[in-house]
């Protein structure tokens, strides 16, 4: 089906929208917001974002709606205990039926940017100075020998905030890891939102140099550098199965 481009350009706005608000938010207005891949209901998205390369928006007669998702490789198994069972979803039937009629008709959507990664796996973690919201003075002297995690954040990005209390405990679990968050903003604006979600990780701001390995990927990215002070894990985005995997790498590390 031929869609004029402007139309595109507002389902992909439109899309993106449902897709950043369902990540952490259970409900909006009210209402459940339901994501559905392969056939599994989800209230966020348990992948990485850019394993997504279709979108479809269905919804049913009786107002219940829902995004569904076809992602480049299988669901992992692991996402599986995130899922809301079908019995919980009102109309779940006439969404899974609706969903495979409109697929023929689905926009493509790719979230893989084709860029040259600014961090690499392997390669030594750059020379940096930053300073925290008290002002101290942070370089890669002062974790040399350390585990070190970076995770880059905005005052802005709803992933960012929600994801906050689960990363602060992991500082409680492994204190010996050198957890660092960065944003490129100011501690008036950084500092409430630290307090309101309780995010412990050592705060630096008014970054300047951090920022320029987002690239187009956006935001949150999670860097975690092992104790020879090379990069051993970057992820960009957040979601169960990838906050999984980059404790799972920072646990391996710290042995």
């Amino acid at each position: 089906m031929k869609i004029h481009k402007s139309l595109r350009l507002l389902f992909v706005f439109t899309a993106l929208m449902f897709l950043s608000l369902s990540v952490n938010a259970q409900t909006v207005n009210g209402k459940q917001k339901l994501l559905i891949i392969e056939g599994h209901f989800f209230n966020e998205i348990p992948v990485a974002k850019d394993l997504i390369s279709k979108i479809n928006i269905v919804s049913t007669p009786s107002g219940t709606k829902a995004m569904g998702l076809t992602l480049s490789k299988p669901l992992p198994e692991e996402a599986l205990k995130y899922e809301i069972p079908k019995d919980k979803i009102k109309d779940a039937d006439e969404l899974l039926q609706r969903l495979k009629e409109t697929k023929d008709n689905s926009m493509t959507i790719s979230f893989n940017a084709s860029e040259t990664p600014l961090l690499k796996e392997g390669d030594a973690f750059p020379e940096f100075t930053a300073t925290d919201i008290n002002g101290k003075t942070w370089t890669n002297a002062d974790v040399k020998g350390k585990v070190m995690v970076l995770n880059l954040w905005f005052t802005g990005c709803a992933p960012c905030r929600a994801e906050m209390p689960i990363l602060s405990t992991w500082k409680d679990e492994m204190p010996d890891v050198m957890f660092f968050s960065s944003t490129y903003e100011d501690a008036e604006k950084a500092k409430p939102v630290l307090e309101q979600q309780k995010f412990n990780w050592i705060p630096l701001i008014n970054d300047k140099q951090f920022k320029k390995y987002i690239g187009t990927k956006g935001y949150p990215l999670t860097v975690v550098v092992g104790k020879d002070g090379k990069i051993a894990k970057v992820e960009y985005g957040t979601s169960p199965v990838q906050r999984e995997e980059v404790k799972k790498k920072i646990e391996e590390l710290r042995k």
